[in-house]
């Protein structure tokens, strides 16, 4: 059994625990707080099926696109920890990025929810969700929840090639093949 990898899994493991946790829940508070016309969580209290479907539908889009800021908190730390310059200095760097790649991830998960609202309104001018859901009703809001969750299935992917685009592995020498 190779001890480091074990160690590398559990700290993963730790690390996707406190990722999905903050970035959820923080996501999931802002876009009550941007939807505050919605009333979310009063019409939820007051036993809203479909308000209870598209809620469900926004913290699976947003788990979808944070899941992609695990990998790369996860490389910075392994860089600095296996690397050989291990100062506070690269420390302070490693939670800079990794603070970053969660910032922007949440960032990215808040806009791709609420793009998928905008998109929805655009297609579909004759329905005004927003009304409907409050009403109750459980059609809309399974559609806008498949919506929803299938716009941060394509966003993503995207967010995870940004994301580890922007790690920062150490430089690589060249082989030369004769």
């Amino acid at each position: 059994m190779n001890w480091q990898q074990v160690i590398f899994g559990l700290l993963e493991f730790f690390i996707s625990i406190f990722i999905s946790l903050v970035l959820i829940f923080l996501c999931y508070r802002l876009f009550l707080l941007i939807t505050h016309k919605f009333d979310d969580e009063r019409k939820l209290l007051g036993d809203n099926k479909a308000v209870g479907i598209v809620l469900g539908s926004v913290i699976l889009g947003e788990a979808l696109v944070v899941k992609q800021a695990i990998y790369p908190v996860i490389a910075v730390i392994q860089i600095f920890i296996l690397g050989e310059e291990r100062s506070p200095g690269n420390f302070l760097k490693m939670l800079g990025y990794g603070f970053g790649y969660i910032l922007l991830t949440a960032i990215l998960a808040l806009i791709s929810i609420l793009f998928s609202f905008w998109l929805f309104n655009k297609i579909t001018p004759r329905l005004d969700h927003y009304e409907e859901i409050k009403k109750n009703n459980i059609a809309v809001a399974i559609f806008v929840g498949f919506f929803v969750i299938s716009i941060a299935i394509l966003m993503s992917a995207g967010v995870a090639g940004l994301t580890k685009a922007l790690i920062p592995f150490p430089a690589l020498g060249s082989i030369p093949i004769r």
